[in-house]
């Protein structure tokens, strides 16, 4: 669906636990889910920070509006009717959406003022393929994109709100963005739950998932705490636990009652009913992990590695991945195809 008016801010983002740069605690942020919908034929979607992405199996691969190796405009180019200098869009997350064939991508600018040298930092949406939508749209329609200004700290994650098909009564819409304080943004018709946003945390919040009817979402945070909302439940976490290397991201199981984390060294750990299929924790990685997704059929799950690389388990087939490629930027990303 082409999207045609603004996001406005719904939910605001409290007092800031910034980190100094997105590095991999912004790379950990991936909104890919499992759900519950019709049978799929497998793919997923791998995203580096510049905005290119690249799909496998049944996932398409969309055009990169900025050409190359980097566009601006997958995660936001918003120049259009704003005086300002120094824009440095970094993409951090991707969902796929549960309404359609597309993807929700965010990522972060900061814009630099000339008159006076001021800066604002901004969290920026927008999608790529069918996404599911209010009618009427959302975005932006020149550019395909909506804000958030003035955030006290960086847009680290993103998921999908939408149900499997628009014929459903109660249709939901739209995506959640989350900062690394675990503030969380209600975009696009996207209901709000809460937020850890103001709330002191031990370490910074990585990625979001959301629970198969789109009424609720976990937040995870790097030392595998976990934060549940609307009918999310809570199944255990890591919080408080050692940890070898930092969690950085998550997925639900298709039931919405489990979930799996996993960290940057590979290792996966399970709550609730999702099931242990293996993992990458005690092997050597040439880079290291940044995401998941779990597979719809909620029997398997792929992780991603900053160069690349795809680990599969489970029912979830090995599809391809990026870790013989030269890369221009990071992989930050990866989304089933629902």
């Amino acid at each position: 669906m082409i999207a045609s008016r603004l996001i406005s801010r719904v939910a605001t983002v409290g007092a800031a636990t910034v980190i100094a740069t997105l590095g991999l605690a912004g790379l950990g942020a991936s909104g890919a889910d499992a759900g519950t919908g019709g049978p799929v034929a497998p793919g997923y979607t791998i995203m580096t920070g510049s905005g290119t992405n690249t799909g496998f199996g049944s996932a398409p691969t969309y055009p990169n509006p900025g050409g190359g190796n980097y566009s601006a405009d997958a995660c936001g180019n918003i120049n259009g009717g704003q005086a300002g200098i120094g824009q440095t869009p970094s993409c951090v997350g991707l969902s796929g959406d549960k309404g359609g064939a597309g993807y929700w991508y965010v990522g972060n600018l900061t814009k630099q003022f000339s008159a006076t040298g001021n800066s604002v930092a901004i969290g920026v949406l927008s999608a790529q393929g069918t996404v599911f939508e209010p009618a009427g749209g959302c975005l932006n329609a020149s550019d395909n994109y909506g804000t958030i200004a003035n955030l006290d700290s960086p847009i680290v994650g993103v998921s999908g709100v939408g149900t499997y098909t628009s014929a459903v009564a109660n249709a939901r819409t739209g995506a959640w963005m989350v900062g690394s304080d675990g503030g969380i943004f209600a975009m696009c018709g996207a209901p709000y739950f809460g937020s850890m946003g103001g709330t002191h945390l031990n370490k910074p919040i990585v990625g979001i998932a959301t629970t198969p009817d789109g009424l609720g979402y976990w937040e995870v945070a790097s030392d595998g705490g976990i934060f549940s909302f609307g009918d999310a439940a809570f199944y255990g976490s890591m919080g408080g636990s050692h940890l070898n290397k930092p969690i950085v991201g998550m997925a639900s199981s298709a039931t919405g009652n489990g979930y799996w984390l996993v960290a940057s060294d590979g290792g996966i750990f399970t709550y609730g009913d999702a099931v242990f299929s293996g993992s990458m924790g005690g092997s050597q990685l040439n880079s290291p992990m940044v995401a998941m997704a779990a597979n719809t059929s909620g029997s398997g799950y792929w992780t991603v590695a900053a160069d690349g690389g795809v680990f599969s388990y489970g029912d979830a087939p090995f599809l391809g991945s990026l870790g013989a490629q030269k890369l221009f930027a990071p992989v930050v990303g990866i989304a089933v195809r629902y």
